[in-house]
């Protein structure tokens, strides 16, 4: 039997179909893997950011009081009592000032030892739990400060079980170690806010024993194996009271992009996860930060199914054209042959615009997804800023709770006296002072809380007053003078009430730290009303800027502050959420030197007609509101 071969013009054709077979399909995988890898490379840079944030925070709320035991051995009352160590009443006097060191700077517990680690005066000397006469010798923050330097250790309470960071001193007398003074800083509140974040975060020593995590299931558990040497050395501390740390399965890493991912790991929150490593050499301690990575597959999968759908539509295009090109050429005999099979592909081709529109609503869930994902990022910078103010949060607070514990003293001795009048008198007071507290919680509650994208009408002069009251302890540690003046006719804005918030204490916050330490320093927040527009300004009377600094200003992660200070995403944020509510940012520097941001604003026209209908014909116009702080 003879075999027919194909026709040369049939054999051209398959070969040039399966070309483009073999094209097209590498340029679907090539545009998902090409999109992957930009967006890993995106979130790593992302994450290795929190993770230096995250770094930061654990640092700083150490570092709060590392002072307390070095200023406490220099107190003459501690240094008398270790001279004569058996009198009731210096012990007495040395419980006292401790116990109020400790309740006004908000440490744990503040203890005095002897050289043989005993411990002789405590802050919690009244509590069933008290560390006097208890043996510290075994601790090696004590046995550092005994040999004369500072002394620093994490461990779990042998007497209470509750885990803390140990920062101690020596205190010396006519160049001798007499006595060590330690205090005991709790981390769990740093715990708390972790775990209302969607990264997972562990913080391992040097042995890799997680005593730090996001994720209490993890704790105390070993992220490599212990030899000996390191099982005895925590056994003989009584580091973690335990002599079983259960190893964790940090699973397998996959590259994407140059881009290392973690799967199927204990310690990753899903699947997949960015994995990020933050050291602090100060403490022998590494930080492991988790990171969803799911916005990596999803891009990946929508830029391959748009990718396929461009596809299509070419190869409908190219179809239909060569089917047009034979119709013009065929005979008029076959018209209406040619108008049915029109119509045929053009039913084909609504069908496949029926399945591209389908896709494209999926990108657009996609891409939401996304955004959202962002939202989170804001919303973790934001809880990171909180954490960065909370000593000044914690001196705003103490100052009125040691005001109102005096004040029931006070109470509680007039009523023993008879004296109501009085005794009500400082209830009196002591509810003005939960007021004040409640304000400020409040204004630190609202900041926090998530905002949302719509737009309405917001009151510029209770937006700069909530943002300046947010940065009161940043306000007085730059000593600086900040002064507002808003023009009434410049008060209302179409924005967000949250995300203006956030604009004004980013560009406050910017003026505190270019003026802080400098003669007659100077913040001014002006707002003046004009075409429809209202600019609230920013001004500061710092160094400025040179022209170069000025033109990368909005980068992300461009910062003239000095390393560990700033991370330079505050000011394309602002820019970002201004731009969302159709504002605008821009820098301006002043005449003399400083620098200035112009917030551009479209005017709430409708809330300022609703403030005239309040107003009545014979009430004079509002006066412009000035303030200094």
């Amino acid at each position: 039997m003879r075999v027919t071969p194909f026709p040369r013009a049939t054999v051209a054709h398959v070969l040039i179909l399966a070309v483009l077979a073999v094209a097209a399909v590498f340029a679907v995988l090539k545009a998902g893997e090409v999109t992957e890898a930009r967006v890993a490379e995106s979130l790593a840079g992302d994450a290795r950011q929190r993770a230096e944030i995250y770094a930061q925070s654990l640092e700083g709320t150490i570092e709060r009081f590392g002072f307390l035991p070095a200023a406490a051995a220099l107190d003459p009352r501690v240094q008398s009592l270790l001279a004569a160590p058996d009198d009731p009443a210096q012990v007495a006097t040395v419980n006292a000032y401790l116990q109020r060191l400790s309740r006004e700077a908000g440490a744990g517990v503040v203890y005095l030892l002897i050289p043989s680690g005993l411990t002789i005066a405590a802050s919690n000397w009244d509590t069933p739990q008290t560390y006097i006469g208890q043996d510290f010798s075994y601790r090696p923050y004590f046995t550092q400060a005994r040999d004369g330097r500072t002394g620093r250790f994490y461990a779990i309470g042998t007497l209470t079980g509750v885990p803390g960071y140990f920062i101690s001193a020596p205190v010396i007398i006519d160049g001798t170690v007499r006595g060590v003074v330690a205090t005991k800083v709790s981390l769990d509140p740093l715990e708390t806010i972790w775990r209302e974040g969607s990264d997972r975060v562990l913080v391992t020593d040097q042995n890799g024993i997680v005593f730090l995590a996001s994720d209490a299931g993890l704790k105390f558990r070993a992220t490599k194996p212990l030899d000996e040497a390191a099982r005895a050395g925590m056994e003989r501390t009584r580091q973690y009271g335990r002599d079983d740390y259960a190893p964790i399965d940090l699973g397998r890493t996959e590259t994407v992009g140059g881009v290392p991912l973690v799967t199927r790991s204990e310690a990753a929150p899903l699947t997949r996860a960015l994995f990020e490593e933050a050291s602090l050499p100060a403490y022998g301690w590494t930080l492991l930060l988790f990171a969803d990575a799911a916005p990596v597959a999803i891009a990946g999968r929508s830029a391959r199914a748009g990718a396929i759908l461009a596809l299509v539509v070419l190869g409908l295009i190219g179809l239909y054209g060569g089917q047009h090109l034979r119709r013009v050429r065929e005979n008029r005999a076959a018209q209406r042959a040619l108008e049915a099979a029109v119509a045929a592909r053009t039913a084909d081709l609504s069908a496949a615009n029926l399945k591209l529109a389908g896709e494209i609503e999926e990108r657009t869930r996609a891409e939401s997804d996304l955004r959202e994902a962002q939202g989170e990022l804001v919303q973790a910078a934001k809880m990171a800023t909180l954490g960065q103010m909370a000593a000044g949060i914690t001196h705003e607070l103490n100052q009125p709770l040691a005001a109102m514990r005096g004040l029931a003293d006070n109470a509680s001795a007039f009523l023993r006296q008879g004296r109501e009048a009085d005794a009500a008198a400082n209830l009196t007071r002591i509810v003005s002072l939960v007021d004040r507290l409640g304000k400020i919680t409040g204004q630190l509650r609202s900041f926090s809380r998530r905002s949302g994208t719509e737009r309405v009408a917001v009151d510029v002069g209770v937006a700069v007053s909530e943002s300046l009251a947010i940065l009161s302890a940043r306000i007085r540690d730059a000593g600086a003078r900040v002064t507002t003046d808003l023009d009434p006719a410049a008060r209302w804005v179409v924005f967000e009430p949250i995300r203006l918030s956030q604009v004004l204490v980013n560009l406050v916050g910017n003026a505190l730290d270019a003026v802080k330490g400098r003669p007659g320093a100077e913040v001014a927040v002006r707002a003046w009303a004009g075409d429809g527009q209202v600019v609230l300004s920013v001004e500061d009377n710092g160094p400025g800027l040179d022209a170069a600094a000025l033109a990368r200003l909005f980068e992300p992660f461009f910062t003239t502050k000095p390393a560990g200070e700033g991370l330079g995403l505050g000011l394309p944020i602002s820019l970002a959420i201004a731009r969302e509510f159709g504002a605008n940012l821009q820098p301006r520097p002043m005449p003399g030197g400083g620098l200035a941001f112009d917030l551009v604003m479209e005017v709430a026209k409708e809330a300022i007609k609703q403030d005239a209908l309040k107003q009545d014909a014979d009430t004079p116009p509002p006066e412009r509101m000035r303030h200094v702080s």
